[in-house]
């Protein structure tokens, strides 16, 4: 892994079969709790399979046990891992996408477009101006749609990279090139991702600098 490459994996959740024993096995305490008080087992399931998968990534290039591992929290409860790679982790319904950089601060969204959502009255209550403008006059329902989840996938790892409250990072304008006045975007590169079918993803890493990407599915165990 390279100062200039996140890694990217994506995970999907294989369904009521996949066996939690030994997922479960690997988290740490706290999240055990927080599994035990997902009520829907679809939620459960997915959360641990997640979270699992991103111990596992980080215990192998740091040749501990997953469950060994302890995290420290920022101001707004942003994880991280002393000594160890700069992480993320973020879900949507079946997926997952987990970004790992071996020192810049980074932030990972994906979210799957939601026709049904009232977006132009999302985008009109959160975004700047000038992106509530643009999503109140897209005529296509659809574009509309997809236009907001690349607008909010974006903003979403802007503020996960920074470890801010994602009510601020909201405000940041983000449709077109990040601008020099505004404070949040002056360190940060973003780039959008590849993701499933009727998703979207992006990635941020703390410091303009530009980076690559590399994406490849995490092996769901059988």
């Amino acid at each position: 892994m390279t100062a200039d490459t996140v890694l990217l994996w994506l995970v999907t959740d294989p369904g009521p079969d996949l066996p939690l024993a030994p997922l479960l096995a690997d988290l740490g305490p706290a999240e055990r709790r927080r599994a035990a008080a997902c009520r829907h087992p679809d939620t459960r399931r997915r959360y641990v399979l997640a979270h699992a998968a991103l111990r596992r990534l980080l215990a192998e290039r740091l040749g501990a046990a997953p469950a060994e591992l302890r995290w420290q929290h920022g101001p707004h409860g942003k994880p991280a891992l002393p000594g160890g790679p700069q992480f993320n982790l973020s879900h949507s319904g079946v997926h997952a996408l987990i970004a790992l950089s071996p020192t810049r601060p980074v932030g990972v969204d994906i979210q799957r477009v939601l026709p049904a959502t009232d977006t132009a009255a999302m985008a009109a209550r959160y975004f700047p101006p000038a992106e509530a403008h643009l999503l109140r006059t897209t005529p296509d329902p659809a574009h509309r749609a997809e236009l907001f989840a690349r607008l909010w996938t974006r903003k979403e790892a802007l503020v996960k990279a920074h470890g801010g409250r994602l009510v601020q990072g909201l405000r940041v304008p983000l449709e077109g090139p990040l601008t020099p006045e505004d404070t949040w975007s002056l360190p940060y590169h973003l780039t959008d991702v590849p993701a499933p079918p009727h998703h979207h993803a992006a990635v941020a890493l703390a410091d303009p600098t530009p980076f690559r990407t590399t994406t490849r599915p995490w092996p769901v165990p059988s």
